[in-house]
């Protein structure tokens, strides 16, 4: 039962999958650090809670917060994270004294502060002690960051569909090619399925997906957040990678008909026709799979391995020494 070479496929193509959703997130991660992404959204949500472009500017200029920008970048960087201890205190420094009883805005944003300060006015009235306001500031900043969280997820999935589209077409990335090849190919099948366990031993189980650290480790309310950088395919796995995708045979195929009808009207165009009606149903199910992202086919192959290593291939031999 688990000898069946449709397992080995089956591996084969959530391994491959894996390798493509991760030049996705590599990609988008890239995007989203160079466009400043996750800082600019954050913002977003601030002002949105705030009601106040006002206010937002004065909490970005207090001292909690200005010392989680990146102090790398020019002009006046963002932060991408703002731990709810941070904005709780930014935001009560905004009024004199920010304790129970006490509730009237600086003057200077005293015309700006509208909607901040009829929540805040709430909860300083609903509080006991400076802690208990504290906690309800931190609340109500949690549950903005809850959606401010969605629209990122949202602008990540409309740009991985984006980035899935012009991935596929590039390297011409036909899902039923592929199956075929790894179907009829035993030793391609056997070369994919060992490095798809490479892989899974070397990520100890765990693929290692990038967002951010923290330059005091798990300290998020003290530390800095930096970008840890992209997750990178090995040399083997580029290459087997690039022996798998392109448009090779297909060139072949312009360049004979070229040769067998030169000069004849449209043929570039015929061509395109063709390879479209060849691949096009290969590259949706490419572009769908690529949307699933990485973490579900790195599960998904976490899976398959389990299920292959409670048997033996049958195109392994009895003893790894034999």
């Amino acid at each position: 039962m688990f000898g069946l070479p449709v397992l080995d496929v089956a591996i084969g193509m959530a391994f491959l999958y894996l390798l493509f959703a991760l030049m996705c997130t590599t990609l988008n991660e890239i995007i989203a650090s160079a466009f400043d992404r996750r800082a600019k959204m954050l913002r977003r949500g601030i002002r949105t809670l705030v009601g106040s472009e006002q206010l937002v500017d004065a909490l970005y200029r207090h001292p909690a917060i200005t010392s989680l920008a990146p102090i790398e970048k020019r002009g006046a960087p963002l932060p991408s994270y703002i731990p709810a201890s941070r904005f709780a205190q930014a935001i009560t420094d905004q009024f004199p004294g920010a304790v129970p009883g006490t509730n009237a805005p600086k003057s200077e944003t005293d015309a700006s502060m509208d909607g901040a300060t009829k929540q805040l006015k709430a909860m300083v009235e609903r509080s006991r002690d400076p802690a208990e306001l504290n906690n309800k500031i931190e609340d109500w900043y949690e549950q903005t960051m809850d959606r401010v969280t969605g629209w990122y997820k949202r602008y990540v999935q409309r740009q991985t569909y984006a980035l899935a589209i012009v991935l596929v077409l590039w390297l011409n990335l036909d899902s039923i090619h592929l199956i075929q090849r790894l179907w009829s190919d035993s030793a391609l099948r056997s070369t994919v399925v060992e490095a798809a366990k490479t892989r899974i031993q070397e990520s100890g189980g765990a693929e290692p997906i990038p967002v951010v650290e923290y330059t005091e480790g798990d300290k998020s309310d003290s530390g800095r957040p930096v970008q840890t950088g992209t997750v990178t395919l090995t040399d083997r796995e580029k290459e087997l990678l690039a022996s798998l995708t392109g448009w090779h045979d297909d060139l072949l195929s312009l360049n004979a008909q070229r040769q067998l009808r030169p000069g004849e009207k449209w043929q570039r165009l015929h061509w395109l026709s063709q390879v479209a009606k060849e691949h096009g149903l290969g590259w949706i199910l490419t572009v769908l799979a690529l949307s699933l992202g990485a973490p579900f086919w790195f599960d998904i192959l976490n899976r398959f391995m389990n299920l292959r290593n409670a048997g033996r291939a049958t195109d392994e031999p009895r003893s790894k020494t034999a």
